[in-house]
């Protein structure tokens, strides 16, 4: 199959929605699979692409609240002729930001079959797209949702006009744009509000009913669009793992240290993690909390930890590659997260894979993937004293903590990475077919 992926975000950017793409992009391409990736482009970064993957980069700017984001506004000619040249049997988009609301036009335009991927948790991410923190411009969502631009570009009649030639396609950019970003005069007056549930649900409604098959990471996000009004079908398909890259434990004892990893966003919540941390210090002296990764929330954890006279108990690490986190988990006691926005959680994954028992909160995914007493213990979420408690008496409990941990090494099984792509291969199928019988 030729195989095109859309995203807005990429490497060097470190998230799950990258380890993702990386990792089935390889795989697909390994089993002679031809694949191209469309993405943003970032400062300084050169491509070593495997055989088999081409990539194609577009120029973008940092979001003002998480410089490692990348917003990548091509025109849509360059994007439908870039895919037009390639003749993708199918696109599979990742985002449902700027590149991946193109995507799907172009999807729409040339006649292909989609596939789109709900990795993100959009109704607790919006923080991240409010006016005055998106380049100082008006927000990409909130516009196209309220003035239903987006709806009226693929449904109306402009799809006609814009097939029937090259030269309309260039004469016609400036209108589409104005169409997709929301800033034709109709809307330019319109006073902002504070993004909200429902907006974020329609918007989610407008771009992912026009999908020939929607995947999900987790059976539990699946049921949330469902109910919200996803109509298309949704399966579920882990983002999987690439299991040689863990080292298990093979011991359990006490190593007096306990873990969190991954991105430092507002929404991971792992001002929790720190808070529960310091109730229990007294409890358990010699515990360290160390904290994995970077984000624009860094800065305020450090200086929580300070604030609550942690001092050196507390860790920041900075940011890890995956190769060396995944031989660290091993050295760990135990994983924490407060995370409430986890549609999967590769990080989760890892440290399971590890032997790492979870300790974290009933939000989301996280109970469907560490389930309660099985491989790990779930409190409810923000309830810093429950996680305080919990942590005690982990911390203090090897038996425990190795059954745990022998139980996830077990359960992490079904998310290994070939696996995964065999089924991603008959999800591919599916789609072509759904969409050659309309």
């Amino acid at each position: 199959m030729r195989i095109a992926y859309v995203t807005d975000t990429y490497l060097p950017e470190i998230n799950g929605a990258v380890t993702a793409i990386d990792s089935h992009t390889r795989e697909l391409a390994a089993r002679g699979h031809e694949v191209l990736i469309v993405s943003p482009a970032y400062p300084a970064f050169t491509d070593e692409p495997a055989p088999g993957i081409t990539i194609a980069r577009y120029p973008a700017v940092s979001f003002i609240t998480n410089k490692a984001t990348r917003v990548a506004m091509p025109s849509i000619v360059s994007l439908a002729n870039k895919l037009r040249r390639f003749a993708p049997d199918v696109v599979h988009i990742h985002t449902p930001l700027s590149l991946g609301v193109l995507g799907l036009a172009v999807t729409r335009m040339l006649g292909l079959p989609n596939v789109q991927t709900y990795h993100t948790y959009i109704p607790d991410f919006m923080q991240y797209l409010e006016p005055s923190r998106i380049l100082g411009m008006a927000d990409l969502q909130q516009r196209i949702t309220d003035s239903y631009v987006f709806v009226r570009m693929i449904d109306s009649g402009l799809w006609q006009r814009i097939v029937r030639g090259r030269a309309f396609l260039e004469g016609a950019t400036d209108e589409l744009f104005e169409e997709i970003l929301g800033i034709s005069s109709e809307v330019a007056t319109e006073e902002h509000t504070e993004l909200s549930t429902r907006v974020a649900w329609r918007f989610t409604r407008m771009l992912y009913n026009r999908a020939d098959l929607v995947l999900t990471p987790s059976t539990t996000l699946k049921r949330e669009l469902m109910h919200h009004g996803v109509t298309v079908p949704v399966d579920y398909l882990s983002n999987g793992l690439d299991l040689s890259l863990v080292r298990p434990k093979e011991e359990w004892g006490t190593l007096g240290r306990v873990l969190h990893a991954g991105r430092l966003g507002y929404e991971k919540n792992v001002d929790v993690v720190i808070q529960a941390f310091a109730r229990s210090a007294e409890k358990l002296p010699g515990l360290e909390l160390h904290v994995a990764g970077d984000g624009p929330a860094r800065e305020t954890l450090e200086r929580l930890a300070d604030r609550l006279g942690l001092g050196g108990r507390v860790r920041f690490l900075g940011f890890m590659d995956r190769e060396a986190l995944a031989r660290s988990y091993r050295d760990y006691d135990l994983f924490l997260t407060a995370s409430t926005i986890e549609t999967q959680g590769i990080v989760l994954l890892e440290a399971m894979a590890a032997g790492l028992p979870v300790l974290g909160v009933r939000a989301l995914a996280i109970p469907e993937i560490v389930r309660n007493g099985r491989d790990g213990v779930i409190v409810p979420a923000y309830d810093v004293q429950a996680m305080a408690e919990k942590l005690v008496e982990l911390a203090a409990d090897v038996e425990r903590r190795e059954r745990f941990g022998r139980q996830c090494i077990a359960d992490v099984r079904a998310h290994d990475l070939p696996v995964v792509v065999d089924a991603l291969e008959d999800v591919y199928r599916q789609a072509m077919a759904r969409h050659a019988s309309r």
